[in-house]
């Protein structure tokens, strides 16, 4: 039996992983997995980059940053979905022209789903100047700081995102419709572990491609789990599920890598300036 330790987001994308793991499906696959949970992006890459984690999840976004901006060799292995992200405000802010001078909570201002945040805004109406990015951590930590006041919108996944709407929260935006073609978060690992460790990252992949297939077509289990793992009501938990299981945005049903969806990503950084043009292959960042 092989021991992994993967770094993941608290998040309900992770339903194929921990429902895995709760029916042997990894074991099976010769895999003994220890979650590890992250405060965000940068504590993913530096666990993965020190060998402490071996595979984890992250934006598309952050491996191109961490590429690019450190030279590091993450790369991406796995598409896991396309963003089931959500603009949620606080509920005082009911339209885009409420947002001036408002404090947009991210987990990295030059990674991740920020450029999302950013382009949706942007589409709205609103410049960089017109509001505040302040670096909150996780979909997790950012949906507490907004039910606290330190941030007044972000952006946030079910069930962070449906349990504030259910208390009063504003939906403002679905990502999808803003950024509809988008390669969110993916399984990703270092060029150097993968290397000498072939054969434990294709059963990892295996085995989380089987309890995928297994979860999308067993609702009432994946609803349970969902209920369980989140603490979260009946209706809470069948709406998490149902986002994950939409086709527009929650998880690729084969784990496939959204290439045209890479391609977005490097475009929304060249937009920000973060890339030159003409950008690099999105094949750059793919094993």
């Amino acid at each position: 039996m092989k021991r992994l330790r993967i770094i993941l987001f608290r998040a309900a994308y992770n339903l194929p992983v921990t429902s895995g793991i709760a029916r042997g499906v990894f074991a099976k696959h010769g895999l003994e997995l220890d979650i590890v949970y992250t405060r965000g992006s940068q504590m993913t890459s530096a666990s993965l980059l020190s060998d402490d984690c071996q595979i984890g999840a992250l934006a598309a976004d952050d491996v191109v940053y961490e590429v690019e901006e450190h030279g590091s060799d993450l790369f991406l292995f796995m598409g896991l979905h396309g963003g089931i992200l959500q603009l949620v405000a606080r509920p005082a802010i009911k339209s885009a022209r409420d947002l001036a001078g408002a404090r947009l909570g991210v987990d990295d201002p030059n990674s991740g789903f920020a450029l999302v945040a950013h382009k949706i805004l942007q589409r709205m109406g609103l410049k960089r100047t017109d509001y505040e990015t302040v670096a909150m951590g996780g979909q997790e930590f950012r949906a507490r700081a907004i039910a606290e006041g330190k941030i007044d919108v972000t952006l946030s996944t079910p069930p962070f995102s449906l349990d504030l709407a259910d208390r009063g929260f504003t939906l403002l935006a679905h990502a999808r419709d803003y950024v509809p073609r988008y390669q969110a978060s993916c399984a990703v690992a270092t060029r150097r572990w993968a290397a000498s460790n072939a054969d434990a990252l294709a059963a990892y992949a295996r085995a989380y491609r089987e309890s995928l297939a297994w979860t999308l077509a067993n609702r009432d289990a994946g609803i349970k789990q969902l209920r369980d793992e989140f603490s979260l009501t009946q209706q809470l938990a069948e709406a998490t599920f149902d986002a994950l299981a939409d086709p527009r945005d929650g998880l690729f049903p084969d784990a496939h890598i959204d290439m045209p969806g890479i391609d977005t990503v490097l475009a929304l950084r060249v937009e920000a300036g973060l890339l030159p043009d003409p950008r690099p292959a999105a094949s750059k960042y793919c094993g």
